[in-house]
């Protein structure tokens, strides 16, 4: 005959309990960009970023992120960004709470010259007012 013992439940809850107070029981991964963007000189980019939970996204132009500012909190797993003047511009995340950043994202913005805008205005003019001439002379034909 065998002496089985059933184990104590409230053993059971208490070892239960410091499993998921311990770090990295129970912890989810931290967040990271998935492919950000280089450059941009559309005017908009978006981020994107991987993980679960909360998160804080951290926007600076300094290397060392002095000038930095919380652009957005929340579980989203991306945001678009624009506005943006021509600049660097470094990009951190991290779980909301947590105390060190996970991944920074490097993103050059230059915008397109202002004369390279003139001239496809010039060219797209152009080609309105050949349209309308042709319009104009195919009416008069008929």
């Amino acid at each position: 005959m065998t002496n089985a013992r059933t184990p104590n439940p409230a053993l059971l809850w208490a070892l239960l309990f410091l499993f998921w107070l311990v770090p990295g029981g129970s912890s989810l991964a931290e967040p990271a960009f998935e492919s950000p963007p280089e450059r941009d000189s559309a005017g908009f980019f978006s981020l994107d970023w991987s993980g679960a939970g909360r998160f804080e996204l951290e926007q600076a132009t300094g290397p060392d992120h002095a000038d930095a500012r919380i652009i957005y909190r929340g579980s989203d797993t991306s945001t678009t960004i624009s506005g943006l003047s021509d600049n660097t511009y470094r990009f951190r995340i991290r779980a909301e709470g947590a105390e060190t950043w996970s991944d920074e994202a490097v993103v050059v913005v230059e915008h397109h010259a202002l004369s390279r805008a003139f001239l496809f205005f010039a060219l797209g003019a152009g080609v309105f007012v050949v349209l309308l001439l042709a319009i104009a002379r195919g009416r008069k034909l008929a």
